[in-house]
């Protein structure tokens, strides 16, 4: 993930959306914020150097599911995260084998994964997916959201290393 480089308007900011107190209706809100500026969102792998993804929505289906991928990833139980977005519709599965960490990428679409499995370290895992918790808090900060200081987010930054 790419941070923002600028603050939002006031204006912007001032307009988030409705914002309801569950964990999914505060991850859109902040999606939404941030895709309003040149934050970028980043996925590769599998033979693919760069996904086809967007912050105001790939993002948000990512970190909505992000607390039980890292659950899963520090307790090395078998997870997977989906993301469902119309043109990605991929599977990621993260099966546990000792200290590393099998990837399996499971396509919906004509598009296939080459490789279908990639195997990084498990604390390098954990630490890009903490990494990307921090970042989104930080961009949060950066444009000048009051929802950087909102639980869970606000615990995402302290984590970071």
């Amino acid at each position: 993930m790419e941070r923002p480089t600028s603050p939002l308007s006031a204006a912007t900011v001032s307009i988030s959306p409705a914002v309801g107190d569950d964990y999914a209706s505060l991850v859109t809100a902040a999606c939404c914020l941030l895709g309003e500026t040149d934050c970028r969102f980043r996925i590769h792998g599998f033979g693919c150097s760069e996904w086809p993804v967007d912050v105001a929505y790939d993002l948000s289906v990512f970190m909505e599911q992000l607390p039980e991928l890292l659950e899963g990833v520090r307790l090395r139980r078998r997870t997977e995260i989906d993301l469902y977005s119309q043109g990605i519709e991929r599977t990621l599965e993260f099966v546990p084998r000792g200290e590393l960490v099998e990837i399996h990428c499971l396509s919906r679409t004509d598009w296939m994964p080459n490789p279908s499995v990639e195997v990084p370290g498990g604390s390098a895992l954990e630490a890009m997916l903490t990494g990307l918790a921090a970042d989104f808090v930080a961009s949060l900060t950066v444009i000048g959201s009051h929802m950087a200081g909102m639980k869970p987010f606000s615990s995402w930054a302290s984590r970071a290393s």
